[in-house]
């Protein structure tokens, strides 16, 4: 990783224990606003991994013995050259996931993933549409945010649903829990959300 010779300084005790899940934050390029993130995304960062970079990467995470790998951002379509990432990840046979905003996960990105190697797709959901919204930082992205849960499914990647909880959202899980049921999801990832830069009041 950009030439750091970490293994040069690591003790017997990191050498003996092996990460088996990864989760990469691919870019902080993002078409959301969220007022909840501590990532402060939006524009890519300018030392961003290249391709060939964020390639290498894959392989030194394999050959730490990684078997799972979730990729994030900001939002994971924004980076150019993310379908080559995740094929790079399913070749060497790890586990490759996506957490979305969803607001630009439309079919074709949804078969993208798919054929890129993609396993399971985790969007993010925070309350009815208004919360969800107010939240997010753009007018739509609920109903974007549903339309993607759509197009994955549809496409035939497995979904999942991640929430900030917060004080806006905490009378509305009962309703998420409905919606994650209905839709089909495998998995609801709850987090409970702290003061960052765009802190939601």
């Amino acid at each position: 990783m950009r030439g750091i010779e970490s293994s040069r300084q690591a003790r017997p005790v990191d050498r003996a224990c092996r990460p088996v899940h990864a989760v990469w934050e691919l870019t902080l390029a993002c078409d959301l606003r969220c007022r909840h993130c501590g990532s402060r995304a939006g524009r890519a960062r300018p030392d961003e991994l290249s391709l060939h970079e964020a390639l290498d990467l894959v392989d030194q995470l394999a050959d730490l013995g990684v078997q799972e790998v979730t990729l994030i951002g900001g939002e994971v379509y924004l980076y150019r050259g993310w379908q080559r990432v995740a094929e790079a990840i399913a070749a060497r046979g790890l586990s490759c996931a996506l957490v979305s905003g969803g607001r630009g996960l439309t079919p074709r990105v949804a078969r993208q993933a798919l054929e890129a190697g993609v396993q399971s797709v985790s969007v993010s959901i925070d309350g009815t549409e208004a919360t969800h919204d107010a939240l997010r930082g753009v007018d739509g992205s609920y109903r974007a945010a549903r339309a993607a849960l759509a197009n994955c499914r549809e496409a035939g990647l497995a979904i999942a649903l991640n929430t900030q909880v917060n004080r806006r959202n905490l009378g509305e899980l009962d309703a998420l829990c409905d919606l994650l049921l209905a839709e089909g999801c495998h998995g609801w990832q709850l987090m409970m959300t702290v003061p960052a830069d765009r802190r939601y009041l």
